[in-house]
């Protein structure tokens, strides 16, 4: 989701873009980032050191296909995390996320004659744009395997733990924020408006989120990476607005007439936020002199 748009002179990359998460949390150079960030939310362990996975995931039960995670690694003691960043989950979420958690099962659990099966816990973060729970008032949620008959529900199976952090429940604006406010609440509003600021809060205070802006700091970045940044957060923006398009005009498949009308008003929206001609002709397919005559 690029909810927060891209210009040429800001400091820090958006967080919920598909190349920003994954920059922040799933690549080598800031894996102790990523160690900060699950310690501050798995509760029941904490995470030493960790080894990142190839994201895609062989499913071998019925039509064999592969998945594919934003993050997926491995901790010391076996144990596996996938992290997902989700900007337009539904609650039918809930069952994906299961199904991505079960494929991890699947890929890694031993069986041995006389013991049977040995399987290692997997933990699935989600971090979500929407609220997957609106009745529920808590956040985040935690999901287990649960004895929902007793006075008092019980964990039966810990072998599949789900955690929910849904950003809408926390603070929206920086105001919101005071410098006793929780972790969570100040990491959802820098996942939510990080993009926008010169230089980081001081209310953004806790080590984990210094180190988050450290890493989010496009001026510490290789002229390579800020192209490959810059080239997928306006390819993923061209990809929102052109589905916002069609699900305004009820349009499932678009004509090519159709499909020129919604570049150029794709071009003249990226036009007001001052992005340069070339790349919003890259994006588009517009000529740049049909782009500078809207």
């Amino acid at each position: 989701m690029v909810s927060q748009i891209y210009n040429e002179r800001q400091r820090y990359i958006i967080p919920t873009s598909d190349w920003g998460f994954k920059r922040l949390f799933g690549s080598e150079i800031n894996k102790g980032l990523l160690i900060g960030l699950l310690n501050k939310i798995i509760d029941d362990r904490v995470i030493e050191d960790l080894e990142y996975l190839d994201r895609d995931v062989l499913v071998p039960v019925g039509s064999v296909r592969r998945m594919s995670f934003d993050v997926y690694c491995k901790c010391t003691d076996g144990s596996r995390v996938i992290v997902e960043m989700q900007n337009y989950a539904k609650t039918t979420f809930v069952d994906r996320a299961l199904v991505y958690t079960s494929a991890s099962i699947l890929e890694n659990y031993t069986y041995t004659k006389g013991t049977e099966y040995h399987v290692q816990k997997t933990y699935l973060i989600a971090i979500t744009g929407e609220k997957i729970f609106p009745k529920v008032k808590r956040a985040p949620v935690r999901l287990a395997m649960c004895d929902m008959d007793s006075e008092k529900t019980m964990v039966l199976n810990d072998k599949i733990l789900h955690i929910f952090i849904e950003l809408p429940k926390f603070a929206n604006k920086l105001e919101d924020l005071k410098q006793n406010s929780s972790f969570l609440s100040k990491f959802a509003v820098a996942m939510k408006t990080m993009a926008s600021y010169d230089e980081r809060p001081s209310v953004m205070d806790d080590d984990m989120l210094v180190k988050m802006f450290d890493a989010a700091d496009l001026h510490s970045y290789k002229n390579n990476d800020k192209h490959n940044y810059k080239k997928a957060v306006m390819n993923e923006f061209e990809y929102e607005e052109t589905l916002k398009e069609y699900r305004q005009e009820g349009l499932e498949e678009g004509r090519a007439e159709e499909r020129e009308a919604s570049s150029r008003r794709i071009a003249a929206k990226m036009l007001e936020h001052g992005i340069p001609l070339e790349t919003i002709s890259q994006c588009t397919g517009l000529k740049p002199e049909e782009i500078a005559s809207l």
